[in-house]
């Protein structure tokens, strides 16, 4: 059984998770438990004791419940609803402690959605759409000794920027992540601990996250997921209710072309960068996700770039590596943006073909699908519906069916991509080859 100890002072919470015989120090052969001892900064007016236990519980299960073996002691015993909530959601394991004359949690009156926000384009864009009175919470995750990539400028620049525009915004020190090796969140979820802990604090009823369509319903994936039924959903949202802060997924049914229209066209979406690693308004130009951005923002602003761009773009390494795979992450994104620029570069012209990006428009992809209504909370829904109208068309019928049927089966499966994905392959790796070594042979 898995024990967790609390320790605290007003402004600070440590959690210490004591593992047994029965727990699973490595799930996966891809990670493994590292540090057992997480360290929370809160405001200095905020004592933890006064932390609801079924908060103080979720955000307990979010750092370690690939971790657990068949049964949890968390710091404090849970409400009945909560441990029964949890019950309905999870078989694997239990939690043993449970107090029944604890009264579940309740958001205070007068309470805002939270939002666990990042500073890149999803979450902003999130934020676009969310009431201007949505409280964003920034997980800050502090840098240890050893050496990493990830850079925080940018992000604690975004938070800076979004305070002045008026919005409520709280950056708050937590080391969770260091719980898994390699470092990073132990569940998908877990970047919201913080606003969870905070949640009566601030006065809080919901945690939005900015999930993408490609994420909830698996576009740009192998195949299409029905999220709202998916075990993934199930749990983790049926966890969230039980402790009285349901999800909030706004984007949830935009995919990632759509949140780069609307933080194109918003107010603050000047504020979101998706790179991690270069500083504020100076992305590093040299991982996926820069190399992604630059060919979608060219196509949303139909910027053709310059050959000489081009070059750059594809002296990436990184991204050889993704647009070895297949499929290529968010290739739906590729093939949009492909369609929709006509660029005489040999490079370039490989990766169209490769996703198929001089075959269909694509043209749903930019719009919202509005059955993902159904992940907002009815508070929000209106305000939320009208935004998006505001920035994007609505999927039609015929449209939704498009993403109901989505298969990357056939292509898969297809010679012709094979063939197509190994030109690619050696051509970017001999241009890259002119700077560097080549990482494929």
């Amino acid at each position: 059984m898995m024990k967790v100890r609390m320790n605290s002072k007003r402004g600070k919470l440590v959690l210490v998770f004591e593992l047994e015989e029965d727990d699973r120090p490595m799930p996966s052969e891809k990670f493994s438990m590292d540090c057992n001892v997480v360290t929370t900064i809160l405001p200095e007016n905020l004592d933890p004791d006064t932390i609801h236990p079924d908060l103080l519980g979720l955000c307990c299960i979010m750092m370690v419940e690939p971790f657990i073996g068949h049964t949890i002691e968390l710091p404090k015993p849970v409400s009945k609803d909560f441990f029964e909530g949890h019950s309905m959601v999870t078989s694997r394991y239990k939690i043993s402690n449970i107090d029944e004359k604890l009264r579940p949690w309740k958001p205070p009156t007068d309470s805002n959605t939270g939002l666990a926000f990042s500073g890149g384009v999803d979450s902003t864009a999130a934020l676009s759409i969310l009431p201007p009175a949505t409280v964003s919470v920034f997980l800050d995750r502090p840098l240890k000794k050893g050496k990493s990539l990830y850079n925080k400028d940018a992000v604690k620049q975004s938070c800076i920027e979004v305070k002045k525009l008026g919005y409520d915004v709280h950056v708050i020190e937590c080391d969770l992540e260091y719980v898994r090796k390699p470092v990073g969140f132990p569940v998908d979820l877990a970047n919201s601990v913080p606003a969870i802990l905070l949640a009566d604090f601030l006065k809080l009823d919901c945690i939005a996250f900015g999930t993408i369509m490609e994420a909830s319903y698996r576009i740009g994936h192998p195949l299409y997921r029905d999220y709202p039924n998916s075990s993934h959903y199930r749990h983790w949202g049926g966890m969230f209710a039980a402790a009285g802060l349901p999800l909030n997924l706004p984007v949830a049914g935009i995919s990632e072309i759509g949140t780069s229209i609307i933080c194109n066209d918003s107010p603050i979406g000047y504020i979101a960068q998706s790179c991690m690693r270069g500083t504020w308004k100076k992305p590093c130009l040299n991982c996926w996700k820069c190399f992604r951005k630059q060919i979608l923002d060219s196509a949303i602003k139909s910027e053709v770039m310059s050959n000489e761009t081009l070059d750059s773009i594809f002296n990436n390494t990184e991204a050889l590596r993704f647009v070895s795979d297949i499929p290529i992450k968010h290739e739906n994104v590729l093939t949009w943006a492909t369609n929709r620029l006509q660029i005489d570069h040999k490079l370039f012209q490989l990766l169209k073909l490769r996703v198929k990006g001089d075959s269909k428009s694509h043209d749903w992809l930019n719009k919202w699908y509005s059955k993902s209504l159904i992940l907002i909370p009815g508070k929000y829904q209106g305000h939320v519906k009208e935004k998006i109208s505001q920035f994007l068309g609505t999927m039609s019928e015929s449209d939704e069916k498009m993403v109901t049927s989505w298969s990357l089966q056939e292509l898969i499966e297809s010679d012709l991509t094979k063939e197509h994905s190994d030109r690619l392959i050696e051509e970017m790796n001999r241009h890259i080859n002119t700077f560097r070594k080549p990482i494929f042979s």
